[in-house]
């Protein structure tokens, strides 16, 4: 009953939204693919891992001496109708919400001042409130640093086997360093999350994440471009002062990838890509033990981007695969049973996404993702509807 309600919700909202006539309705939808079109060469997210949720860059409107007011947040409910052996189906209902002061004393440095509140619907408290705290320094167009709070989960463009898109929902909190590039023929992000930190003598391990996800330009013409990612994540546990006798465990997940992208001079569909990932992982520290030293994957994807959605359908197939922060369904080792192994995997993926900016500030999107199983020959499904804010104003100005 709750799928059909959401599927009825989404399909609703894209009639209103087209009732309104033609001319809004090509203003108002924003397909995440829109983004694949770039003002120039990577000024834009050319492939649109999750790009309608990414926080878009802001140099260009910053006023030296200023100090302003912003407020993002997202708004969600998803419902994972899972029946699998590898992770449970659940109902995510809830908000965050993230206020926060921003100072620009020129328009190369900003500070950052503010909290995360994550509260989920049915509870009275939150389920997280932290504070987020972060200065970025902008020394050119094509670079930037940044400490503390940093753009993470989502922001970090990497695919759904080694980066659960449900963490922007439940765990969009990252804080260390960041630096990102940004070039005609190359971008990349290369960020450490420090997730737990380690005093002498705590009865637990610290805790990192280390990223990169770059991509290069191999072929660019007016409607057809050819890019290759390249993306590698460390996960490392351990430490030399805390006071357990656990072992190190430091596991890599490596994607490798080619990408074609044709934008289409029509007024239907938007764009045409094609997508082929290979990806890897692999236990740096491996014990006699250990049961999964090596694991691969490989994932395949056809886009369309039209005016009524985006449409995907994708085939994984993997062998002994682990990610410390992919998405459950794609692994080999179950999330609710550690013991639990199947090594082959094989899905259809298949994926839909309604996408309206209804304002400058305002945007909703509805999705709708089925994962056939070969193995069983079971349908998984997940139903979501989405509704994100991002604004701001212009407290003052010092002199």
């Amino acid at each position: 009953m709750t799928s059909r309600l959401l599927i009825i919700f989404c399909i609703a909202f894209a009639g209103l939204n087209t009732a309104n006539g033609k001319a809004q309705t090509a203003d108002s939808i924003k397909i995440a693919a829109d983004s694949v079109k770039k003002a120039n060469a990577f000024g834009e997210v050319m492939w649109p891992e999750n790009a309608f949720f990414q926080t878009p860059p802001r140099k260009d409107s910053i006023i030296p001496k200023s100090l302003y007011f912003r407020i993002k947040s997202t708004a969600y409910f998803k419902d994972n109708e899972y029946k699998n052996p590898f992770v449970t189906g659940t109902s995510l209902l809830g908000i965050f919400f993230e206020p926060s002061l921003e100072y620009h004393p020129d328009k190369k440095t900003t500070i950052h001042a503010g909290a995360h509140l994550l509260k989920y619907h049915g509870e009275d408290t939150f389920e997280r409130a932290v504070p987020t705290l972060s200065l970025q320094y902008d020394p050119t167009d094509h670079f930037s640093l940044i400490f503390g709070t940093i753009n993470g989960t989502v922001n970090h463009g990497l695919i759904e086997p080694v980066q659960d898109f449900e963490n922007y929902l439940i765990d969009n909190y990252e804080n260390g360093l960041e630096l990102l590039w940004n070039y005609p023929q190359f971008r990349s992000d290369v960020w450490l999350n420090w997730e737990q930190f380690l005093k002498r003598g705590d009865p637990f391990q610290e805790k990192f994440t280390a990223g990169t996800n770059s991509t290069f330009m191999l072929y660019e013409s007016k409607l057809f471009q050819v890019t290759a990612p390249f993306s590698a994540i460390f996960r490392h546990q351990g430490g030399e002062i805390d006071a357990t006798n656990l072992p190190a465990i430091t596991r890599l997940n490596m994607v490798q990838g080619i990408r074609f992208n044709w934008s289409l001079e029509n007024n239907f569909v938007k764009t045409v890509a094609l997508a082929q990932d290979y990806v890897e992982y692999l236990e740096i520290h491996p014990k006699p033990d250990l049961r999964i030293p090596y694991g691969s994957g490989s994932y395949s994807r056809f886009l369309l981007d039209t005016k009524i959605g985006s449409f995907e359908i994708g085939y994984w197939k993997a062998h002994n695969f682990i990610s410390a922060h992919g998405m459950p369904i794609f692994q080999s080792v179950s999330q609710d049973n550690p013991f639990f192994v199947q090594p082959d995997r094989q899905m259809l993926v298949l994926k839909y996404q309604l996408s309206i900016k209804l304002t400058n500030y305002l945007k909703f999107a509805g999705r709708y993702e089925p994962y056939y199983h070969y193995d069983t020959g079971r349908i998984d499904q997940s139903f979501s509807v989405y509704l994100l804010f991002d604004d701001d104003f212009l407290i003052g100005k010092t002199k």
